[in-house]
């Protein structure tokens, strides 16, 4: 170290000598040399503006805390830099986690609430032990259950079979826009009581295709509202089927509960088929619903039963009736299968469907909806749900199409009187 030091004196004190013999004289023309750099700092220079190239061609991370502390910087502003990237990271992570969190908050929230078994009594003491009035054509009772509007249906129970909460999460872990929201279930005794999660203002949809009272008034008046319907009714069998993996059992005008705004339609009584007995009975032990030949629930079983569900939509009648003969004077049952083959057989479509609806409708999407409603009733080579809804949903696409069409402008008044 010592001898490193003498050399570097002497090389600083020649450098010196040699300075003051090659300076200029005054008034002398020679030009003053310009200062050189020292070698040292042209390295250290040129090594600096290299490795900062080297490092930006090859991406490395470490390319900015290198620069920030090799340029002058010092320890103090490397130390700067690093804790300004360690405070961005850990912003960044934070940033992530409360966004991860927020997102499974979202999914969760989206996620239907597990069914509940609801006491007795509860259900009693919501309902003014069952004395309350029915809604929606004496289908449920509207009540209010731990704070939520609820509709519960009362439905025979099926013998022998076990209401517990582990049935009741198997049924509730669906939840689509065209099903009901399961709120819980009560078994007492013969019977069985489904409470679902309902908008106010619904009602079953036998309640808005006739009115005891008033047989000339319906809820769904437009052509559109009844094929918006049957298009809810199908895309929801279509989930049960393809989705969810179980079968509907009881598909008919008191399942399918219809709201406003829109009109849509929500089909309950989802998973009712493993709790519940089959549908009432009616005629010779048979449902105007249920398929011949099939005494167990199905997936072809419910096709069947959209099929009728369908016409009865289309014609706004009973899907079975009773119609005096005045040749036998007696009474004669009529299916709505039978009146609507032999409209699409005679091509009278037009003058079966629904009088209500008037000449406000497309007549070929009437014949086209009528061909799958009874393509859906056939004994053989019954299509599934997914090829129904498809022709269903493109039906009422086409249905809309024709409603823009058709209607009157509102830009214009026009006026039968004298002002």
């Amino acid at each position: 170290m010592l001898c490193s030091g003498a050399v570097a004196t002497r090389s600083r004190s020649w450098t010196r000598s040699q300075r003051a013999m090659c300076k200029p004289r005054p008034g002398s023309d020679a030009a003053a040399p310009r200062p050189a750099a020292a070698p040292s700092s042209r390295r250290s220079a040129s090594s600096s503006s290299s490795a900062k190239r080297r490092l930006a061609a090859a991406g490395d991370s470490s390319a900015t805390a290198f620069t920030s502390s090799y340029s002058g910087a010092g320890p103090s502003g490397a130390g700067t830099a690093s804790g300004q990237r360690r405070g961005a990271t850990s912003s960044s992570s934070t940033s992530s986690a409360s966004s991860g969190r927020a997102s499974l908050a979202a999914a969760r929230a989206s996620l239907p609430d597990p069914p509940v078994l609801y006491p007795f009594q509860e259900l009693a003491a919501a309902t003014n032990s069952f004395l309350a009035k029915r809604a929606g054509g004496d289908a449920y009772w509207r009540c209010s259950l731990r704070g939520r509007d609820a509709a519960l249906f009362q439905l025979p129970r099926r013998p022998g079979a076990a209401v517990d909460a582990a049935a009741l999460a198997r049924v509730g872990r669906y939840h689509h826009t065209s099903l009901a929201r399961l709120l819980g279930a009560c078994p007492a005794g013969a019977h069985l009581y489904l409470a679902y999660e309902l908008p106010p203002g619904a009602a079953t949809l036998a309640a808005c295709l006739r009115s005891p009272r008033n047989p000339s008034f319906t809820a769904l008046r437009t052509w559109v509202s009844r094929v918006q319907v049957a298009a809810d009714v199908a895309q929801g069998l279509e989930y049960v089927h393809h989705h969810a993996g179980a079968v509907h059992g009881r598909v008919s005008p008191s399942a399918v509960v219809v709201s406003d705004p829109g009109l849509r339609a929500r089909l309950t009584h989802f998973g009712a088929a493993e709790f519940a007995a089959p549908a009432d009975t009616r005629e010779a032990g048979e449902s105007p619903y249920a398929a011949p030949g099939s005494s167990e629930p199905s997936r072809e079983a419910d096709v069947y039963a959209f099929g009728v569900l369908l016409l009865e939509l289309l014609s706004g009648e009973e899907p079975a009736r009773y119609r005096f003969d005045r040749g036998t004077k007696e009474f004669q049952r009529v299916s709505v299968l039978e009146t609507a083959a032999a409209a699409a057989a005679g091509g009278s479509v037009r003058n079966w469907v629904d009088r209500r609806l008037g000449d406000s409708f497309p007549v070929a999407a009437a014949e086209r909806l009528v061909e799958v409603a009874l393509r859906c009733a056939s004994a053989e080579n019954r299509p599934d749900m997914t090829w129904v809804a498809g022709k269903v949903s493109k039906v009422y696409l086409e249905s809309r199409a024709w409603e823009q069409k058709v209607q009157v402008p509102t830009e214009f008044s026009v006026s039968v009187a004298p002002r």
